[in-house]
Order: C-alpha cells, then structure tokens, then sequence
C-alpha cells in the first residue's frame, strides 16, 4: 500500500498514532510525516517513506518535546536540502529507526546539504538507527548537528557520505555533550568534524568481545572526542581495544576442563565405596554443549573428551588408578568475534579409596597436562574513508595441575536404595604463556590458581536382578580465581590491563544408569544438566565402560 499524505504537519498532545503502509510524496517541502508542537504523542510506521522534491524531509519534528515515534522501514529522500531525518528546536523526544535512511540520487548529482540525520537547536533527544546512512551530495554529511546539546545517537550500522565535502558527522556550532554510540553491525565513522566541547564517542555497546583499531580525521576547532569503552581497556590517540571476552571466561573454562575428569573419579568413588568389583580399566567418553545467551556477553563452548583408567592396585589393598585423559574443545564469544579452538592431555593417579573411616571414604587424585590453544581474533580496522574487518591468529600453550580430596559418605542404605553425601574441595592452577597476534596485541604470561568446593547428595537404586543400577545426583560447586584474575596485555604497544571475573557457582543434576553385561564388564551412562550464576548453562552426556581380565 502507497500512501500519499499532505503537508499539513500533525499538532497533537498525547495522542497514539499507527500508520500502516509506505509514505510516498512529490514536490518541494512535500515532507513524508511532520510533527509540530507536539507533545507526549507517540507515533508508529510501519512502512517506509519516500520523498522527491527540494527540502523534501523524511520525518520532521519541529518545535516538538516528549514525543515516541518509530518506523520500521527505510527513508528515501532526492532533493537538494532533503535531509532524511530532521529535528528542529525539538527536547526530549525518543526516535527509532529500524531501517535505512539514504539521500540524493546515485553519483551525487542531486541530493546537496542532504543530511541523513539533522538535529538542529535541539537538546537532550534520543535517536536510535538500526541500519546504515549514505549520502551522496555536496555537503551532504551523515549525521549533522548544529547547536544542538546532550542528544545520544545508537548507530547500528554503516555511515558513507561519499562526496569528498561531505563528513561522516559533523558536530557544528554549540553542539556540546552529544554521544554518539556505536552498537554491533556499526561500521566505525572514519571522518569528523567537531566544533564542540564534550563530545563522546562510546564503544560500549559493541560488546566485550569486540576488537577495533580505530584511526580517523577530525577537522574543526573543538576539544578532542572523549572516548569510552565500559567493558574493556581503550587506547586513546585514535580508539583501539582488544575484546575480553576470552580473558573474561578463563576461570570457567580452567573448571570446564576438569570438571568432566572429577565427575569420571566420582563415579568410580562411589562405585568402589558401593562394594562393585574394580575392573582392570575402564572407559569414560563424553560430550558437553553448554552457552550463554545474555546480549553482549554470549559464550558457546562445545566439548569432547574421554578419561581411561588402568588399575594400578597389584597385589596392594590400596585402590590406585592411573588416569588418562584427551579433551577437544573449541569457544566462541559474542557474535563470532573471538574463538578459542584446544586439544590437551592430563595424565595422572587417583586413589577412589585412600582411607575408610566411620561408614565413609576419602579419595584423592594429582593430575597435570598441557594444551595446545589456537586463538581467532576479528579486528574492525579503520583509516580514513577505509573500514574493513580482519582475521588475526596466535598460538599459546597451557600448562595445568590439579589436587583435590573428596569425602563420600553413606547416609542410608535398604534393599534397593542407597543414599551418599560427597563434599571435596580442589585446587586448580593453569599457566598459560604469552602471545601475539599480529602487530596489534601482545598477551603476557596469566597464571590463574582457582580453589573449587563441591558438595553432591547421590541415591542409587539397584533393580531386583542387580545387574541394573540407577543413579541420580543433585551437585553444588563454587569456583574462585585465589590468584591471577588480572590479565596484563599491550594494545598497539600500549601497556594495559583486565581485570576478568573471578568466581561463579555451577548447580547440577544428572541421572546415570549402570548395567552388569556379563561377569568380566559392566557400562554405563549419564546425562548431566548445570547451570551457574553467570547464566552459563550446558548439558553433558557420559557412556563408560568397566572391564575386567
């Protein structure tokens, strides 16, 4: 639907407004949907709007304070002067474009003073753009401001004025205290004009995995732009930051990596404790999906893994096995921007029942390994009038070592049922060795020590025949950084550092099943959901096998 509409602009207080269909309009001044001297009046298109004519303007709020409006659909505007989205003497008034806005025709032959966004003696508006400017005239910059104070831009997309007189944003005049905030999918503006005093150019919103180096023009006789990143260390000069979302989630990954092989020792314990004969080794494969979903902080790591055991005992009363363990796991951070891909090796002893006292059991396990990591960075690099996004790489090896004990103890026991209470407490150190990718980053050497206490309430149930079992968990563990939670690293030669998240709290569930297949062997398998107080949730599938001589 096409729908023509007057000139006449709308002066209401407090109306609702729904428009449904495309705006179209010819002619000079023939501007798509005007608002004056309106006040606490929301308005909705749903639809675009398209404009031919000299000082043709998209929308228009003149002389107007309080107002909501909101256009799904992109604004076209071909006239000299046409600027596609204009606010005029205008306070307080929220605006949200989901769409484009484009002015002046192709090769810049029409389309001159055409800005995409024109904010004139306007104060304290918000506007948000979910799509890209392009402008093409003589003087046609981007974003225009012309003593106008204290407005927030969230720019979610790509700003080309591509006529050589044309910026990318001009902040003109009295334009003070304006922030211009980059969101994801923007492309950083690379050419500014600044006469004000003030001015913020904020990153935040890009999320704590994104990564830029940042250079750009900046013409006029203002104060520098003031720079902010909330997530994650700034360079200033230009703007060049390293995303952090990787440091951030070190800790989770150092208990991710040993929390499969605890729960492998766990089982063992518990079997060992229930009186089931010791196999000569047995096999533990697993699978671990687990994700954030939270916006600007997502995290999705998959997992695969096996743990072999060898029983180690001989002819001693001591229960020893020698372990072994491969795990492949690769993370991503927010939108792809940061992914860590590993393979590693722990090798180690596990005593499932060091001592035996007062209906309960004391195990106790050392392991060490190593990790060969790869790590893909994506940078949005920037130069004058250039923006482009890179790929950059570096390798690093981790070192780990672990010790813990858990105690298992018997709370009752019948025919068929049998209830345990398990409390341990780990401690976990990892050495990862320093890095570089390419000319931009370089990480320094991170040793992180983290303490984990575990409590766990286990029933199983063996079925009339016994060669059934049934197990069900419920599990509590708190892992905290003890020591090196901060992460040193230098930004284009530039010394910085983070400080990443120290402790989280993961609460589990899982349900096992454990079958005899003959005298010699018996298997099993798991099902385990957790989730943690950062809103890290995952599920992990187990099926193991217990082999006797």
């Amino acid at each position: 639907m096409e729908r023509i509409l007057p000139v006449v602009p709308l002066e209401t207080t407090g109306i609702d407004y729904t428009l449904t269909g495309d705006i179209s309009t010819t002619g000079s001044f023939a501007h798509g949907l005007y608002l004056s001297n309106s006040i606490n009046t929301t308005t909705t298109l749903i639809g675009g709007i398209t404009t031919t004519g000299s000082a043709a303007y998209g929308l228009v709020l003149t002389n107007s304070s309080n107002n909501n409006t909101n256009l799904t659909g992109d604004i076209n505007t071909t006239g000299n002067d046409a600027y596609g989205l204009y606010l005029f003497n205008s306070t307080n008034n929220t605006t949200t474009l989901t769409g484009g806005i484009s002015t002046g025709n192709v090769g810049g032959t029409s389309g001159s003073d055409a800005y995409g966004l024109y904010l004139l003696n306007s104060i304290n508006n918000t506007t948000n753009i979910i799509g890209g400017i392009t402008t093409t005239g003589i003087d046609a910059d981007g974003l225009y401001l012309l003593n106008s104070t204290n407005n927030i831009i969230h720019l979610n997309g790509k700003v080309t004025a591509s006529h050589g007189t044309a910026y990318s944003a001009g902040f003109h005049g009295t334009s003070d205290n304006n922030i211009l905030a980059f969101g994801r999918g923007s492309t950083f503006i690379t050419d500014y004009y600044n006469d004000g005093t003030g001015n913020t150019l904020d990153f935040t919103n890009l999320g704590r995995a994104a990564s830029y180096s940042y250079d750009w023009t900046a013409d006029g006789g203002g104060t520098d732009f003031l720079l902010t990143d909330a997530n994650k260390p700034l360079v200033k000069g230009s703007a060049k930051s390293r995303g952090v979302a990787d440091m951030d989630d070190a800790g989770n990954r150092l208990y991710q990596r040993l929390s499969q092989i605890n729960s492998s020792l766990t089982n063992q314990q518990r079997q060992t404790r229930q009186g089931q004969a010791r196999g000569d080794y047995w096999i533990d494969s697993y699978y671990t999906d687990s994700e954030r979903d939270t916006v600007l902080q997502e995290v999705n790591q998959n997992t695969r893994g096996i743990t072999v055991g060898f029983n180690a005992s001989g002819d001693r009363d001591l229960a020893m096995d020698v372990i072994i363990n491969y795990e492949n796991s690769d993370a991503g951070y927010g939108l792809s921007e940061q992914t860590v891909d590993s393979n590693s090796l722990m090798v180690g002893l596990s005593f499932p029942e060091l001592m035996t006292a007062m209906d309960g059991s004391l195990a106790v396990k050392f392991l060490a390994g190593m990790s060969d990591n790869d790590r893909d960075v994506k940078v949005v690099t920037t130069t004058p009038l250039v923006s482009k996004q890179e790929r950059i790489t570096d390798s690093y090896d981790s070192i780990y070592v672990t010790a813990g004990a858990a105690w298992m103890q018997s709370l009752y026991q019948s025919n068929h049922f049998q209830h345990d209470v398990l409390v341990g407490m780990d401690i976990n150190h990892e050495q990862i060795e320093a890095s570089t990718a390419s000319a931009y980053y370089r990480l320094n050497d991170r040793d992180i020590t983290q303490l984990v206490g575990q409590a766990q309430y286990g029933v199983t149930f063996t079925g009339i025949n016994e060669r059934l079992k049934v197990n069900g968990s419920i599990g509590l563990a708190h892992a905290s950084i003890i020591d090196g939670e901060n992460q040193r690293y230098t930004i284009d030669g530039t010394s910085v550092s983070y400080r990443a998240d120290k402790s989280d709290t993961y609460a589990s569930a899982s349900l096992g099943a454990t079958y005899q297949l003959n005298p010699q062997a018996y298997a099993y398998a798991k099902v385990r959901q957790f989730d943690s107080h950062d809103d890290i949730d995952g599920t992990t599938g187990n099926v193991g096998l217990v082999v006797n001589f």
